[in-house]
């Protein structure tokens, strides 16, 4: 390892080593630290102190335009282009053997915006109903890294056109307007998720780490002052990890106290609280740290992917501690130090940026084919519950009619994709009762007047609203049947949405002259059917056992079907359709862990209509 620069700072390494720890911590599980995410804020002080120490100096010390630039950019992409365009390539090589073609899908357009880092624009919009879980996401944390070179485009040029005189004045209103916006967007226009990937949002902490270059604060305090000030930073920085949750409305003005703690810490350079972050294990935890940030959350997220869990068990954890340990160590050694070492001769690292920059040109194509020849694709029938073209899901499309002779009906079936799902179902269980049912749905969303959809995804509100003002404009009153069918165990766990179902059937229920049907929640697995089948053909064979939690659902939404005389609970999870679900005679019949697909709809609307011709 090459000696480092006079301007080391030790304490500064184990200021990030408690950042990537931080982090590290929360994404493994957010219970252990609720607040973990502040570890990025924390890395982003350090980042805006550095970078913009670095272009001052050069500016100083009077080197032209030109030259400042040239040396930033080349540094910049040095420090962080080579292990990170390595990551891409090996992870895209993982997702396209491990991923389904679906999930596949959603990672290779994450993989194009990470390739010339946007993906903090393409996360800060992402949202689909069947999309992988947040958790199975491996590339999501390049968002971070797409917001720290967003921003050294833009402090490179400010820095150096702006007079340093200049720029003490202005990077306080700077920080101060950047926050009050991040601020605005998240309480009054309810912009969370686009806010937390946000480059305005995230400037303040750049700035309030450079505006500490600039000032140069701290260099004259004594050592008890300088102790004082860095104890202070750590109990801040502490206190949020704890204390600030996921829930809480951050970046905004909260994200002052992660980095207020940070600058504190930059600022005192000196006591005890010094020698504690220049341990040798943090500032060699705090070396590797990037390559920590790179690997830790990819394996992380693979590991979720294949266990269908997101507690880990013992085995699966030492997995994760073991691999990422060995991942991040090759990655800092044998790329990282070489990259950024003057002394790397030329016949090292010109052809490793040439094996690199060719596969990451070809990756994409690559992977694409690798995912698509390694297992034998299904019919399009067991991949989905239907065609979302044609069905009244988010939207209305013809007459949303499904049964017998879908002329008319006053019949009319509501709710999520659950709803969705009996498309299919009514096509085959209409014509053997000979009856037409209209079905009109929409993504986690319970169709009803007083359905609390701000708790559900944000992709999933206007639709939720438009299917809700629809049905109450024109069907909902004139219909002589309605029947509710959704995911019971995700919405019960919501007190507001208990309360809307229940004012809906007792003004629904007790007017006389309405049938109100509450259908059950079909056998859930704890894993996802179509994944497990690829992970057996590559020899990883894993288990899919049933999750519970639709046998307690179904058992309170029988319990408030039973307070009113015109409501009925429709229990059909005893069908023997279900016995070897998710397979009938061979035949997968599930689209994902609570979902049936096309083929699996059509079974069970035939299996269940001798049992709905007593209701219906």
């Amino acid at each position: 390892m090459q000696n480092p620069p006079a301007t080391f700072r030790h304490d500064i390494q184990g200021l990030r080593a408690i950042a990537i720890l931080s982090i590290i911590a929360f994404h493994y599980d957010s219970e252990i630290l609720p607040g973990g995410f502040i570890g990025v804020d924390v890395f982003l002080v350090i980042s805006g102190y550095l970078i913009i120490s670095g272009l001052i100096s050069k500016k100083v010390a009077g080197h032209n335009f030109s030259e400042i630039l040239r040396y930033f950019f080349w540094n910049r992409v040095k420090r962080i282009a080579p292990a990170y365009y390595t990551l891409l390539v090996v992870v895209s090589l993982v997702a396209a053997i491990l991923f389904i073609p679906p999930d596949f899908f959603y990672y290779r357009d994450s993989l194009k915006k990470s390739l010339y880092f946007f993906s903090n624009n393409y996360f800060a919009g992402f949202g689909d109903y069947f999309a992988p879980n947040a958790n199975e996401l491996p590339l999501l944390h390049t968002w971070a890294l797409a917001v720290e070179m967003q921003f050294y485009l833009v402090i490179s040029f400010a820095v150096l056109f702006i007079p340093i005189g200049w720029l003490k004045k202005l990077i306080p209103f700077a920080v101060v307007f950047f926050a009050l916006i991040a601020e605005y967007m998240i309480r009054v226009q309810g912009e969370t998720q686009s806010t937390y990937y946000a480059l305005y949002a995230r400037i303040p902490e750049f700035l309030i780490g450079g505006w500490l270059a600039i000032q140069q604060i701290g260099a004259q305090w004594s050592e008890r002052k300088a102790s004082i000030a860095a104890f202070t930073g750590l109990v801040l920085i502490f206190a949020s990890a704890i204390f600030i949750t996921s829930d809480a409305p951050f970046p905004g003005l909260l994200a002052f106290l992660p980095c207020i703690g940070a600058a504190l810490i930059i600022c005192a350079q000196r006591g005890m609280p010094y020698r504690f972050l220049s341990l040798p294990v943090l500032v060699w935890l705090g070396a590797i740290s990037y390559s920590l940030y790179l690997w830790h959350w990819p394996v992380l997220a693979f590991l979720r992917y294949y266990t269908g869990a997101y507690d880990l068990n013992i085995a699966a954890t030492g997995v994760f501690t073991v691999t990422t340990l060995i991942l991040s160590c090759c990655t800092y050694y044998f790329i990282e130090e070489v990259f950024r070492s003057k002394r790397a001769p030329a016949r090292v690292w010109v052809p490793m940026t040439t094996v690199l920059v060719l596969t990451v040109v070809s990756i994409n194509l690559a992977t694409s084919a690798i995912n698509k020849t390694l297992t034998e694709p299904l019919p399009v029938e067991l991949t989905q519950y239907a065609d979302q073209k044609e069905i009244c899901h988010g939207h209305i499309k013809g007459s949303c009619l499904r049964g017998k002779d879908q002329s008319d009906t006053n019949i009319l079936v509501l709710g999520d994709s659950h709803a969705a799902m009996l498309n299919h179902f009514f096509d085959v269980a209409g014509k053997e009762l000979g009856i037409t049912v209209r079905i009109i749905t929409a993504s986690a969303c319970v169709n009803i007047p007083g359905f609390d959809y701000q708790r559900i995804p944000n992709y999933a509100h206007e639709p939720c609203r438009q299917q809700i003002d629809f049905v109450k404009k024109t069907y909902l009153d004139q219909a002589s049947v309605i029947l509710l069918a959704a995911q019971w165990s995700y919405h019960f766990q919501n007190e507001d949405f208990l309360n809307a179902l229940t004012e809906f059937l007792e003004r629904k229920g007790a007017n006389g002259r309405q049938k109100i049907l509450l259908l059950s929640q079909i056998p859930r697995f704890k894993k996802h059917p179509l994944r497990a089948r690829r992970f057996a053909s590559l020899g990883m064979p894993t288990e899919l056992p049933k999750d519970d939690c639709y046998i307690a659902a179904n058992s309170t939404i029988k319990k408030l079907a039973d307070k009113y005389e015109h409501v009925q609970y429709v229990d059909l999870t005893k069908l023997s359709v279900f016995d070897s679900a998710p397979m009938f005679k061979g035949t997968l019949m599930y689209h994902d862990e609570h979902h049936l697909n096309e083929y699996g709809a059509k079974l069970y609307g035939k299996f269940a209509a001798p049992l709905l011709r007593q209701y219906i």
